[in-house]
């Protein structure tokens, strides 16, 4: 089966696209900033098609690889 696809289609496309393009940079600029909040990014990666889990871990304190 062949799709034909339309100018108009090809430019709906691209535009899709297009600003797809911009809100994954958008997020990864806010990935990027220590004062985007989780609400934020949350919403960024919504926006983006991107179920984002996260989840916070304690530090005890302790320097990496001390015994």
């Amino acid at each position: 089966m062949t799709h034909m696809m339309t100018p108009g289609t090809r430019l709906h496309l691209q535009d899709d696209l297009g600003q797809l393009g911009e809100r994954l940079i958008r997020f990864g600029e806010a990935l990027q900033d220590p004062n985007t909040t989780v609400g934020k990014l949350s919403d960024l990666a919504k926006s983006c098609g991107i179920k984002l889990h996260m989840r916070a871990v304690a530090e005890s304190g302790e320097a990496p690889n001390a015994h």
